[in-house]
């Protein structure tokens, strides 16, 4: 079994690449070029950003969302979700309920109008 360490070496722009084994071997050509593919894969992997960082930050912002789930009006308006929860199965028939499947969502215009009308009384 042969114990095989890549080395990656960048000295003035040049990639160096040397192999240690235990064992000497004739080295056909195409595997420097292999090397150095790895050696770049490595590099690159190394500075790339995960998918997890990505998931986090939102594509749209909240504000320019059309519908919101409950966890996002709940941060949106400052309301705890359970409040929302219970306003919306007392106001189940409003045109701000959109609802998707077994989920519930809120149009985010339309029940601003409906907290303005609200407060207004």
């Amino acid at each position: 079994m042969l114990n095989t360490d890549l080395g990656c070496n960048n000295a003035n722009g040049i990639t160096l690449i040397h192999e240690i084994t235990e064992r000497l071997a004739k080295v056909p050509t195409i595997v420097p070029l292999a090397y150095g593919i790895l050696c770049e894969l490595k590099k690159t992997m190394k500075e790339a950003v995960p998918v997890k960082e990505m998931k986090d930050s939102p594509a749209v912002s909240i504000a320019d969302k059309y519908s919101l789930s409950i966890q996002e009006a709940a941060e949106y308006y400052g309301i705890g979700e359970k409040r929302l929860r219970s306003i919306i199965s007392e106001h189940y028939n409003e045109p701000f309920i959109l609802e998707i499947g077994s989920h519930q969502r809120i149009k985010r215009r339309l029940f601003e109008e409906f907290l303005d009308q609200a407060t207004a009384v």
